[in-house]
C-alpha cells in the first residue's frame, strides 16, 4: 500500500508538473505593459519634437533679434543724416522716406519675434506637460514590470520545486514499482486509480466486491477490472 501511495503521489506532482508547463504570467499584466511601452516611446517621440521646434524658435527668435539690432543701427544713421544739416530738402525727403519704411520693417520684425517668442513659450508648456506624462506613465511601467518580474519568477521557482520533489520521490520510489507505473502511463496518462466509495478515479466506475477484499489485504499489487489501472485503496 505504501508503494501504490508513493506512486499515486508521484502521479499528482506529475500532473501538476504538466499544468505548471503552461502557467504564464497574466496575459492582462503583459497586455498593459505593451500598451504603457507603447506609449512611452509615443511619448519621447514628441518631447524630440518639441524639442527641436523649440531649438528652431529660439534659433529664428536669434536671428531676428540681429536683423532687428542691424536695422536700428542704420534707423539711427539715417536719423543723424537728416538732422545734421548737411542735406538738400530732395535728399532729405528721400531719406525721410527709406526711414519710413526701415520703421514699418522694425515694427513687422518686432511683432513677429513676440510672436515667435510667445510660440517658443508655448512650446515649452506642451514639453514640461508631456515630460510629466512620461514620468507618471513610466513610474507605471516599472511597477507594473516588477510584478511581472516576480509572477515570472514564481512560476519558475514553482517548476523548479516540483521537479525537484519528482526527483526525490523517484529516487525512493524502487525501481521495479517505477518501471511498472512508466508501462502503465504508456496507456493511461494516470495510470493510478484512488478507490473512494468503491468507485476508481480514473475511469470512475465501480470496483467489484473481489477487487475490494484484495486492496483491504496487503498483498499484490491490485488493478482496475474495467480499465486496468493500478488500484490505491483510499477510502476516506
Amino acid at each position: 500500500m505504501a508503494k501504490v501511495r508513493k506512486l499515486w503521489a508521484l502521479q499528482l506532482l506529475e500532473e501538476q508538473q504538466e499544468k505548471q508547463k503552461l502557467q504564464i504570467v497574466d496575459p492582462a499584466l503583459v497586455k498593459q505593459l505593451k500598451l504603457l511601452k507603447n506609449e512611452i516611446e509615443a511619448l519621447q517621440n514628441q518631447l524630440k519634437d518639441l524639442k527641436g521646434q523649440y531649438q528652431s524658435a529660439k534659433e529664428e527668435v536669434n536671428s531676428l533679434e540681429r536683423v532687428e539690432a542691424e536695422w536700428k543701427e542704420k534707423q539711427g544713421q539715417l536719423n543723424e543724416k537728416i538732422y545734421d544739416g548737411s542735406l538738400q530738402s530732395k535728399e532729405i525727403k528721400n531719406y525721410q522716406q527709406r526711414l519710413a519704411k526701415l520703421n514699418e520693417e522694425l515694427t513687422s520684425s518686432e511683432d513677429k519675434q513676440l510672436a515667435v517668442m510667445q510660440q517658443r513659450e508655448d512650446i515649452k508648456g506642451m514639453w514640461e506637460e508631456k515630460k510629466q506624462q512620461l514620468t507618471t506613465v513610466t513610474t507605471q511601467y516599472k511597477t507594473l514590470h516588477e510584478n511581472y518580474l516576480r509572477q515570472k519568477e514564481e512560476i519558475k521557482t514553482r517548476a523548479t520545486d516540483l521537479a525537484r520533489e519528482i526527483t526525490e520521490l523517484t529516487q525512493e520510489i524502487g525501481t521495479e514499482e517505477l518501471e511498472l507505473f512508466r508501462q502503465l502511463q504508456k496507456k493511461h496518462r494516470h495510470p493510478v486509480g484512488r478507490v473512494t466509495k468503491d468507485t476508481c478515479s480514473g475511469c470512475h466506475l465501480g470496483i467489484s466486491f473481489d477487487k475490494i477484499k484484495q486492496l483491504k489485504a496487503p498483498g499484490a499489487a491490485v488493478y482496475c477490472n474495467h480499465c486496468g489501472r493500478l488500484l490505491l485503496w483510499d477510502p476516506a
